[in-house]
């Protein structure tokens, strides 16, 4: 899992992501992604959208996301998971 030094580091790398996606084709997805960035407001709640909509894309894409993209998506996911988990 990609190690981020920074909170800005981690939002880059899905905004890039999210432009990746939508360049293959998948609006519908990098939709999703945005909507669940778009609820980030410092506290955990706002995480917990974000995460519950990288997993939505994640479950919802079979095959439609490039390999190296949906690997980043799911690692995203993990990181997520512990900033709302705690864990």
């Amino acid at each position: 899992m990609r190690d981020y030094r920074s909170n800005d580091e981690f939002f880059q790398a899905l905004r890039e992501l999210m432009q990746r996606i939508e360049e293959q084709g998948n609006i519908q997805a990098a939709r999703e992604l945005r909507d669940g960035f778009s609820c980030l407001n410092g506290l955990t709640d706002g995480w917990a959208l974000l995460m519950e909509s990288i997993d939505r894309v994640i479950s919802g894409t079979h095959g439609r996301i490039e390999a190296g993209d949906m690997a980043e998506l799911k690692d995203m996911l993990m990181g997520v998971k512990k900033i709302v988990c705690r864990k």
